[in-house]
């Protein structure tokens, strides 16, 4: 609260108007917290029903024998204060300690209507730790355990495995979950037709072939490094095959350091893909490739021939260049065969102006241009209402917007004025500085803020207010994934918080269909916000 004038602001405002957390919930969260130490664990696992159970809180004390004494008072403060113990027992030993079999009666509410009773929560302190359970077995469990550790079959499991490697880096929060486990318990408890059907569509993406997922967050170096990772048993089938092994990415040579937004990745092979996403398709649709096929020989191309194999395996996208009155947008594709691929094109033009013209709807017109020893293509409707514009350069489709931001894309990728090559792209890498990825997405919308200031000041009321958190100093955002064999990990090294969502990113700020409202309101191009609504 402190450090954030967001934070700050909206921690006055939620007290102002008598909501949020109060100072007095907060102190007693500090008090309780400056008796732990720094390690903190909950578990949980799924019964037959797919419920969790076995929930499980671990904690290391400073000091077993104050934090009972602590534990005791509050328990007893907070009966004096509501005139009832809360349903919070502490005991001695699990093994040994005698619980009621009979439930726990039910209480009236402030409109004196009956509702079930929480249920009772155990709290065991041993040595310098506390668990806590609102299940006396489960407790039970944990003390037979601390008896025999080398009969913990977790131990010598592969998840545990895949924890203890986080750990051996430095963690900080961590969040695991053993899909393959929770997969097989699910499998086993719906065994109907319609369930075999669908898991054969999953088997066919390699969603069966999950095993771990584990997001973890610390700060290194004064950022914060956020990774999620998803691990398979099988590397190369359904998503897991998707995703080429990290690399350089020439399509983002044709991405000016002024962008905005920019997302990008690589695949092994764009047909294979395709091939996965027609048998995922069959799984719903027995017969939807045999109606493919009779439409693709009607209309005289293959989706997977004349589309996806003329293509590499490189795909970007960016908001690059200026806003108003319409934003800057650009394609680039990796591009194997080009010739095959505009003939494609050019085919399909041709199909899609014969359905038109059966409908009374206005053709597509494809003209070309030369121009440096490129050849310009410009895709538009008859009346001109709407245009794409594409070249092919370097082994790359470029498409954009206009001509002008295609040649200014050529331009700067002649001049190294790109975006992988400027300094605050180069600022949001990782600590290793390396610059080869699977995929990347990254935004930068603090230079955006910063040319809509003068409009955006126009804006009142509770939008300006949520508009004038936002920091236009804001460093840049980059999100990063690795394709790693059996792995996928997602990454970003952000200043404030996980994957750059500090307080002042989160508090206080509008939703993205908001966002956009205001942006709208404050370009003051009603035409392009009425169409937008």
């Amino acid at each position: 609260i402190k450090q954030n004038p967001a934070l700050a602001e909206w921690w006055k405002d939620s007290k102002d108007h008598g909501i949020g957390v109060k100072e007095q919930t907060m102190n007693r969260i500090y008090e309780f917290g400056s008796q732990l130490g720094d390690e903190i664990v909950v578990s949980a696992s799924m019964d037959a029903k797919g419920e969790p159970s076995g929930i499980l809180v671990l904690g290391e004390v400073k000091n077993a024998a104050s934090f009972r004494t602590y534990l005791d008072g509050q328990l007893a403060r907070f009966a004096k204060e509501n005139g009832d113990m809360p349903n919070v027992r502490v005991i001695d030993d699990p093994m040994t300690a005698v619980v009621s079999a009979k439930p726990a009666a039910a209480k009236p509410d402030a409109n004196g209507e009956k509702k079930a009773a929480n249920k009772e929560l155990y709290v065991w302190i041993n040595n310098d730790v506390f668990a806590a359970s609102p299940q006396i077995e489960t407790l039970r469990g944990f003390a037979t355990t601390l008896k025999a550790p080398q009969a913990n079959k977790f131990v010598a499991s592969a998840f545990r495995q895949r924890i203890s490697d986080i750990y051996n880096d430095g963690a900080g929060l961590v969040v695991a979950a053993d899909l393959e486990k929770i997969i097989a318990q699910a499998l086993a408890k719906d065994k109907s037709p319609e369930a075999e059907r669908h898991v054969g569509g999953l088997k066919q993406l390699g969603i069966m072939n999950l095993r771990h997922f584990v997001v973890e967050q610390k700060d290194v170096n004064g950022k914060t490094l956020s990774q999620a990772a998803l691990t398979f048993s099988e590397a190369n089938k359904g998503i897991a095959s998707w995703l080429a092994a990290p690399g350089s990415m020439g399509a983002l040579e044709f991405i000016s350091p002024n962008a905005n937004v920019a997302a990008a990745f690589v695949v092994k092979e764009p047909a294979l893909l395709a091939d996965d996403l027609f048998g995922f398709m069959e799984t719903v649709d027995p017969d939807i490739r045999s109606k493919m096929q009779e439409i693709e020989k009607q209309q005289g191309f293959s989706i997977r021939d004349d589309f996806a194999a003329p293509l590499g395996g490189e795909f970007a996208f960016a908001i690059d260049g200026p806003i108003l009155p319409t934003p800057s947008w650009k394609v680039i594709l990796e591009v194997y065969d080009e010739a095959k691929l505009q003939n494609t094109f050019n085919r399909a033009i041709e199909k899609l102006n014969q359905f038109s013209m059966l409908h009374g709807k206005g053709k597509l017109a494809l003209d070309t241009s030369e121009s440096g020893g490129l050849t310009y293509y410009s895709i538009r409707l008859a009346d001109g209402a709407a245009q794409l514009h594409y070249t092919y350069a370097n082994g790359y489709l470029i498409a954009a917007q206009s001509r002008a931001l295609l040649e200014q894309s050529l331009a700067n990728r002649d001049a190294g004025n790109t975006l992988i090559r400027s300094s605050r792209f180069q600022s949001s890498l990782p600590q290793d500085g390396n610059t080869n990825f699977s995929a990347i997405l990254y935004h930068d919308l603090a230079p955006l803020i910063s040319t809509l200031g003068d409009r955006l000041k126009n804006v009142g009321g509770e939008e300006g207010k949520k508009l004038a958190a936002i920091d236009p100093n804001a460093p840049p955002t980059l999100v990063y994934a690795y394709a790693q064999g059996d792995r996928i990990t997602l990454a970003a090294n952000t200043e404030g918080g996980a994957f750059g969502l500090s307080p002042a990113s989160l508090i206080g700020l509008p939703n993205s269909f908001e966002m956009q409202h205001i942006l709208m309101n404050a370009m003051g191009d009603k035409d392009v916000q009425k169409k937008s609504e």
